[in-house]
């Protein structure tokens, strides 16, 4: 019987051994769990490309960009309109190495600048 220790690295494991690779690799993912959230609430929602637009106040081209994966550079501000118009906050997570839960940061109407913080038992 084999440890695992002696058990071969698959393919992936491999590539994410070289730094440019695995820095493309979470480049890329962080892109498309975007346009899959994205997609997602909107067909939750039942929300068009066109409806989302006038309700976040941006172009109807910058949704289908963000859709389409063609849009890699998204700022703050139109990322915080369309959270806000699809009636969702933003949650950051420090991530740690302790056990417990994670501190969050909630931003709660990011146009109205207001901030609130979470205690970290209260995930």
């Amino acid at each position: 019987m084999k440890h695992a220790k002696d058990k071969p690295m698959s393919t992936y494991d491999e590539l994410m051994q070289d730094p440019e690779f695995k820095r493309k690799h979470e480049k890329s993912y962080r892109e498309l769990v975007l346009s899959e959230l994205l997609l997602a609430i909107m067909a939750e929602d039942n929300i068009s490309i066109r409806s989302l637009a006038q309700q976040a106040g941006v172009s109807p081209a910058i949704i289908q960009d963000i859709r389409s994966g063609k849009r890699d550079n998204l700022t703050l501000k139109t990322f915080s309109s369309l959270i806000d118009a699809l009636g969702y906050n933003l949650v950051l997570e420090k991530r740690q190495k302790t056990k417990g839960f994670p501190k969050r940061v909630k931003l709660n109407r990011v146009g109205g600048r207001r901030i609130k913080k979470i205690p970290s038992n209260a995930a």
